[in-house]
């Protein structure tokens, strides 16, 4: 049995995808993992289920805010799948995602929370439209390069400033930021502050 099998790490029943009515167990797992003598594997068990950062109210009151969003690197679509119970439109991105025929490390064996399409940064050509978001890329990933792609407006990120994730390679070249809120990451990086940051484009780039 896993670790995080005591913790309530079931497979989730099909109603539990459901857009709406969101019952976040997330925060309340974390809450309980985080509470234990000896956790173990069950913070990444449960960052895998779910995701590496909590969805607080400010954060995706934020995020909505900024729609419509594209995801990459949605991961389980747990991120989108709570903005999508906010009415937010959003497409979520993800080069390995739940269910597809290669296994993705960072997730686990569960169905993705919503839809989640399979694609990596180079789709960003197509949705210059959208703001792009990018919750907790994996450091030393191709997610770095993304901007190349995206010729957008406004960027998400969601990131430990490229401890634990990665740095966006152009990012304080064509970009200036205009809102950093705080945020909890499952397993941050010591001495390092998880934030959401909100990238606008200058009009010079």
């Amino acid at each position: 049995m896993g670790p995080g099998v005591g913790y309530g790490l079931s497979p989730l029943p099909e109603e539990d995808h459901a857009p709406v009515d969101v019952d976040d167990r997330f925060s309340a797992l974390l809450e309980v993992i985080e509470g234990a003598e000896q956790p173990g594997g069950a913070l990444t068990d449960l960052a895998q289920r779910y995701a590496y950062v909590v969805p607080d109210d400010r954060s995706l009151a934020v995020l909505a805010s900024l729609g419509p969003l594209v995801e990459l690197g949605a991961g389980t679509g747990y991120w989108a799948y709570r903005l999508r119970a906010l009415s937010v439109d959003v497409i979520a991105i993800d080069q390995m995602p739940p269910g597809g025929e290669r296994r993705n490390r960072y997730q686990d064996a569960s169905p993705a929370w919503t839809e989640v399409i399979a694609g990596d940064q180079t789709v960003l050509t197509e949705y210059s439209e959208r703001s792009l978001l990018l919750c907790w890329p994996p450091l030393f990933s191709s997610l770095g390069d993304c901007l190349t792609y995206y010729s957008g407006t406004t960027v998400a990120l969601i990131g430990d400033g490229g401890h634990r994730t990665a740095r966006l390679a152009g990012l304080n070249d064509a970009f200036s930021p205009i809102t950093v809120l705080p945020v909890r990451a499952v397993e941050p990086f010591p001495g390092a502050a998880p934030t959401l940051s909100v990238w606008q484009r200058r009009p010079d780039r």
